[in-house]
């Protein structure tokens, strides 16, 4: 959590001039995402990881 802390950056107001809107519509969730350190190819190897260890490699095959 300290971690966190010491690289996040203060909160823009809503009018500070510097501040940008952007509409939900328009923003690009996966960006937001890799931007916060999301790899979706490791979650995938998580995922495949931990459905092994609960049901057996059997499961894996079935769900392909």
């Amino acid at each position: 959590m300290r971690h966190a802390e010491r690289t996040s950056k203060p909160a823009t107001r809503l009018l500070d001039l510097r501040f940008n809107y952007i509409a939900a519509a328009a923003t690009d969730i996966a960006a937001t995402w890799k931007r916060f350190g999301f790899d979706p190819h490791a979650n995938k190897q998580r995922r495949e990881q931990l459905r092994n260890s609960i049901t057996g490699p059997a499961a894996a095959l079935i769900a392909s």
